[in-house]
């Protein structure tokens, strides 16, 4: 890589150590418009994707964890979904009608969709599923719920739903509202049950997730897999060997140090495409001495974020500077090289502070998650070089969700945030009042964009808004913002019909084995 061996020969010992171990790294899917050129797809087979870590639950009105989403997409399906380019199209609902206000939403029930216990899908079900979500005691992890006023029945075959006012991201965000059926919902967390291509079978904690196709599923000639396994298997490189045995046969978001290993592997292929995600280091704005801005400032500065790419991600990513990734290009301002790497200024920035012998501080890494915690390292290693002295703590993935991601009990941390279909849902992580706000991010003038950006349908009006949101995530140093990992798959050679999309899905419907 150009500049890579400049920049590995002047780091110091301790840094350059980091750089030659061995770790691997946790990726996600997502990545618009890409789909791989494939022979004519052929019926059956038994598809084994390695996946780090368990679902937090199959309840999807109560799941927060992305790879929870990866899998749910094969079983749960909402009104409206998405295309490869991030568009909204219709699922469930076969069309839709928006009013001139912009606050009423008539959707028209595709017929004949039938939910894997073999029951028929009603507007009663889909008037259950939206005030389930909208019931606070299910603790459904968006707010855009609460939006809605109204639901009803307008025949047996349309749903009416009303808001409260204008809302843009409504459709992309009603893609994420699965419909199930009322007699289920008791047991969803441990035995879902959905309108998906496949349905479940078994789940053994820490072992695998056993799916089977759904024969019944309403969009015709897929899946053409009989059954798909996701396996869990926490340590890459035991992966890595299962997939040369043929015990598994994909692996998604691989990890790029042993990306040689796979592409030299006689009987695998390795495939990229572009992500929609924002790999940062949050910092937590109500812990000192991260309150004042120039501390936050002075660690961007002391972290060389083309170096981490190197060393952490071996090359394969792209540099943000913001909360936005540039998959998302209408919406996307280029902030890749607001703090350049500047470890002086770091030190003087410190000073101004009152830390010119720096300070203590913990960063709180998810110990499934291999790319946060190589690039923990490096990061610690950086700060090291300013004064900043870095204890890292391994965390286990339930408990990143329960402590830090939910009751923001941390300083730092290094995790991805998964990509999604409208600005305002990246966004709006960093309002003020937004429940996932575990950055502790105030500013009066992004809450106010946020809010004026939910009522303006005027896309020029929406781009402006969420680039100056961009520019105060950035000015205000609310996190460190590292970069968007290219998506890497692994997979036998037989394996083919392999798709990306802009969101942390994998999406077996049209994955067959080539014969």
């Amino acid at each position: 890589m150009e500049g890579g061996l400049e920049r590995v020969h002047r780091l110091p010992a301790v840094l350059f150590s980091v750089l030659l171990v061995s770790l691997c790294l946790h990726l996600w899917a997502g990545g618009p418009g890409l789909e791989l050129a494939q022979a004519a797809p052929a019926p059956g087979g038994h598809l084994v994707v390695a996946v780090p870590v368990d679902p937090d639950t199959f309840d999807p009105h109560k799941a927060v964890a992305a790879a929870t989403e990866e899998i749910d997409f094969n079983i749960y399906q909402g009104l409206v979904s998405f295309d490869q380019d991030g568009r909204i199209i219709p699922c469930l609902a076969e069309s839709w009608e928006i009013s001139e206000d912009g606050m009423s939403y008539t959707f028209r029930l595709r017929q004949g969709v039938l939910f894997h216990n073999g029951r028929e899908v009603t507007v009663a079900d889909v008037l259950f599923s939206m005030d389930r979500i909208r019931d606070d005691a299910t603790g459904f992890p968006l707010a855009w719920p609460q939006r809605i006023v109204e639901t009803a029945a307008l025949d047996e075959r349309t749903v009416l739903i009303r808001l409260d006012e204008p809302y843009a991201p409504f459709l992309s965000e009603l893609a994420d509202a699965a419909v199930v059926p009322p007699e289920a919902v008791d047991s969803l967390a441990v035995r879902p049950v959905g309108t998906g291509p496949f349905r479940f079978v078994e789940w053994v904690n820490g072992h695998h997730v056993e799916l089977e196709r759904f024969d019944g599923y309403w969009e015709e000639g897929v899946p053409y897999l009989d059954a798909v396994t996701f396996r869990i298997i926490p340590d890459p490189a035991t992966a890595i060997l299962n997939l040369k045995a043929g015990t598994v046969h994909v692996i998604p978001r691989l990890s790029p140090d042993v990306a040689w290993d796979v592409e030299a592997a006689g009987g695998l292929k390795l495939v990229q495409g572009p992500m929609n995600v924002v790999q940062l280091m949050a910092l937590n704005l109500d812990r000192e001495p991260l309150v004042d801005k120039r501390v936050r400032q002075a660690i961007n500065y002391a972290v060389d974020k083309d170096l981490l790419i190197e060393g952490a991600a071996w090359g394969f990513g792209t540099k943000l500077g913001s909360n936005m990734s540039p998959v998302m290009e209408s919406y996307y301002l280029d902030l890749a090289d607001y703090y350049q790497y500047d470890p002086q200024r770091a030190r003087e920035l410190l000073a101004e502070a009152g830390y010119p012998g720096g300070f203590d501080i913990t960063l709180s890494l998810p110990s499934s998650y291999d790319l946060h915690v190589k690039t923990g390292e490096m990061v610690a290693a950086m700060l090291a070089e300013v004064g900043i002295r870095v204890r890292i703590e391994l965390v286990e993935w339930g408990t990143w969700l329960d402590r830090i991601y939910t009751r923001r009990e941390y300083d730092m941390t290094i995790v991805g945030l998964t990509g999604k279909l409208d600005p305002h849902t990246v966004l709006n992580r960093y309002e003020s009042g937004y429940a996932r706000n575990f950055n502790n991010f105030r500013n009066e003038e992004y809450d106010s964009l946020i809010a004026e950006g939910l009522r303006v349908s005027d896309v020029s009006r929406r781009q402006e808004i969420y680039r100056r949101c961009q520019e105060i995530l950035a000015e205000e140093a609310a996190a460190v913002y590292i970069m968007d990992p290219n998506d890497l798959v692994a997979m036998r050679e037989d394996v083919a019909g392999w798709r990306y999309y802009p969101k942390y899905v994998d999406d077996l419907r049209y994955v067959y084995f080539e014969q």
